[in-house]
């Protein structure tokens, strides 16, 4: 069943990165509990959701095992999932333009660690 659900997923994802223009996207990402979160810079406030097992892998690599937000520049295709007055935000990575540490000045309105932001409440 949980095939069934990564390969349905999958193919929806295909298909809407074959209809939409890829786009690129910035901000503070993090991997917590196997889920890539990113907090973009021009919208902090949103988490999006971010299922690629390539980043997350360059991810955990430059992290060493911490929970560090790391700045991102990808490209891919946004997507909502629900009703226009709520619902998550996804996005799928076509390309990885860059993963590195924060910079002095980028994302100031990211200003609260990611980590922090995703804890249970």
């Amino acid at each position: 069943m949980a095939v069934r659900s990564y390969c349905s997923a999958a193919f929806v994802l295909a298909a809407l990165a074959a209809c939409h223009r890829p786009t690129e996207m910035a901000g503070m990402y993090v991997v917590q509990d196997g889920m890539g979160s990113l907090f973009a810079c021009d919208d902090p406030k949103k988490v999006v959701t971010v299922q690629d097992t390539a980043l997350a892998a360059r991810y955990r690599a430059l992290a060493a095992g911490s929970t560090q937000p790391l700045y991102v520049r990808v490209r891919g295709v946004a997507g909502h999932e629900g009703s226009i007055y709520g619902g998550g935000r996804y996005f799928f990575v076509q390309q990885i333009l860059e993963i590195r540490a924060r910079k002095t000045g980028e994302c100031p309105r990211v200003a609260q660690p990611a980590s922090q932001m995703l804890a249970p409440s």
